[in-house]
């Protein structure tokens, strides 16, 4: 079953995404329901199905970003591969 959207996530000036980690972060613009929403997201285990709508979304925003820094499609293919790599975590 598919978890609902975190609540820290209803607004995208609350929080960005830092693709080395792989983990969310909250930004100063984030209200205290937000924080609470945040820390109960990292405190809980992600279904499976969760997780993999975070992966694509987080690809796409990745792909996004090397775009506007002027990188190819042949470079950004290397960069998501090699991204994927680093975040698998179907092990």
């Amino acid at each position: 079953m598919l978890q609902n959207e975190p609540y820290f996530m209803k607004n995208k000036d609350w929080y960005y995404h830092d693709p080395e980690e792989n983990k969310y972060h909250l930004t100063d613009k984030a209200p205290r329901e937000a924080i609470e929403s945040y820390n109960e997201f990292y405190e809980e285990n992600i279904d499976i199905g969760f997780y993999h709508f975070l992966i694509q979304d987080t690809e796409k925003s990745y792909r996004e970003d090397l775009k506007k820094q002027g990188k190819s499609n042949k470079e950004i293919e290397q960069e998501i591969q090699a991204w994927k790599k680093r975040i698998d975590y179907t092990e």
